[in-house]
């Protein structure tokens, strides 16, 4: 059983700690976005909502809405690139 590849488990306490690790950098670095930035990203990405609510929701339109996701998570990419590195 144990030669079978299949039944081995990829997760290792160091693969597992590598994914907390990214996990708090990606946490903190969402967590330093300007508020209006985040909030975009966090209803489009974790709550999964169709850009046209989002801007129900923020009062603006689905294009601020577009514009505010992808500044997200071009300071997100900058931010972690730094931090992960």
């Amino acid at each position: 059983l144990e030669s079978d590849p299949r039944l081995r488990s990829r997760e290792t306490p160091s693969t597992n700690l590598q994914a907390a690790e990214r996990a708090t950098a990606v946490r903190s670095a969402v967590s330093a976005l300007p508020p209006d930035l985040r909030e975009a990203l966090i209803l489009s990405e974790y709550e999964e909502l169709p850009h046209a609510e989002i801007a129900k929701i923020l009062h603006c339109s689905t294009k601020a809405v577009e514009t505010r996701i992808y500044r997200a998570k071009q300071l997100l990419r900058k931010s972690l690139r730094e931090n992960l590195l």
